[in-house]
């Protein structure tokens, strides 16, 4: 896979008041962009693993930590995925 390198300024004392390794910073700054991109649905899950740096079981897992949906489906189509269930189950009868 090609990458950029994009370069990134903090506040000098981030880490301070994170209590954390300069390192450990760009990691969570770009699980959060990961984690943002996936929920906009602007990256797959694969992607926005890609770009926090982790496997696509940690990336399920990070979002599960914080809270956030894995799938996050609209109303209407969970009712279309029930739909299809619905039908799938008679003709499997």
């Amino acid at each position: 896979m090609q990458s950029y390198e994009i370069k990134m300024k903090v506040p000098r004392e981030l880490p301070i008041i994170l209590h954390k390794r300069p390192e450990e910073v760009e990691g969570d700054i770009r699980r959060q962009a990961a984690i943002r991109y996936y929920k906009q649905q602007i990256l797959s899950l694969g992607k926005a693993a890609d770009l926090a740096g982790i496997t696509r079981i940690e990336f399920i897992d990070l979002l599960k930590f914080c809270g956030e949906p894995i799938f996050d489906f609209s109303a209407e189509e969970l009712k279309e995925i029930n739909q299809d269930t619905e039908r799938l189950g008679t003709i499997l009868e």
